[in-house]
């Protein structure tokens, strides 16, 4: 009796372990925060409060922006160097933000 409830947990185990092995392939591609092709909206590049209503007039950008997951896809179609402008996003930090999306309603 022992041993069959004992083989038992051990398949119940075994079966656990391979379906969450199973779970850990095959994981898409990141393609981070995806906002469409801001190029396309009024101000381009430059953050409007009508685009930006959350996060309008916050000085710190990763409150609501992680840098790790952000600039991970050319969404504009034209071919910019995404790879390039990702990583000056890491060095930068939220310093660089201003200079392409603009003050984001933030008063120096």
């Amino acid at each position: 009796m022992i041993d069959r409830l004992s083989n038992n947990v051990h398949r119940l185990l075994g079966g656990l372990l391979i379906l969450l092995m199973a779970g850990c392939g095959g994981a898409a591609v990141n393609e981070g925060e995806d906002y469409g092709n801001i190029l396309n909206s009024t101000e381009g590049l430059v953050l409007t409060q009508s685009e930006h209503e959350i996060g309008w007039g916050i000085a710190e950008c990763t409150i609501c922006h992680n840098l790790d997951n952000i600039h991970l896809v050319d969404r504009s179609g034209i071919g910019i160097d995404i790879d390039t402008i990702h990583e000056q996003v890491i060095e930068d930090g939220i310093d660089g933000c201003g200079a392409c999306h603009g003050t984001n309603g933030v008063t120096p």
